[in-house]
């Protein structure tokens, strides 16, 4: 990018409250037995959750600590996703995954470092360091990991690709 000026200014590419009012978001859970439940929404499709396999729960559903880190993951997504749409970066793929640390501190379990693994793709060189910008501005303004006490650790990474492939098809 050595001798073009871009045009863009990181400085004007803030993620912007479109109110003040307070936004709800709402779930159930009802117990199906053993260390099982179904968690929901009016509006969302329903699946298990349990306790984790860590702590007595089956194998093979989804726990609170894996959402919680889904929650993270996901919202890093979106907020990045924001952030590439204003800076009209090309896009061509995100993943991103999660560790969390867990201990006891003070008698109580919590998460105490969560690291988060994302890696963004972009279709052009001019897009590297504009998709960095954006991975940085995501780490300040991601809603659910302002709202964690955990350190949060960011390991990003960006590559040029021009199509990227889903690395698990479960999706």
């Amino acid at each position: 990018m050595a001798g073009r000026r871009s045009s863009f200014d990181p400085k004007n590419s803030i993620m912007s409250l479109k109110s003040n009012k307070p936004i709800i978001f709402t779930t159930e859970l009802y117990w199906t037995g053993a260390k099982v439940g179904v968690v929901g929404s009016s509006s969302l499709k329903s699946f298990s959750v349990s306790t984790p396999p860590e702590f007595g729960g089956p194998e093979g559903e989804w726990s609170p600590e894996h959402l919680f880190l889904s929650s993270i993951t996901s919202c890093f997504m979106s907020t990045y996703l924001s952030f590439v749409n204003k800076m009209k970066i090309e896009n061509t793929g995100f993943e991103c995954s999660a560790t969390g640390q867990v201990e006891i501190v003070e008698g109580k379990y919590k998460f105490t470092y969560i690291h988060i693994y994302p890696k963004a793709f972009v279709g052009n060189e001019d897009d590297v360091e504009k998709a960095r910008i954006a991975m940085e501005k995501t780490k300040k303004y991601c809603l659910i990991s302002n709202s964690v006490n955990a350190e949060i650790v960011q390991h990003p990474e960006v590559a040029i690709a021009k199509h990227h492939t889903l690395i698990n098809s479960a999706a």
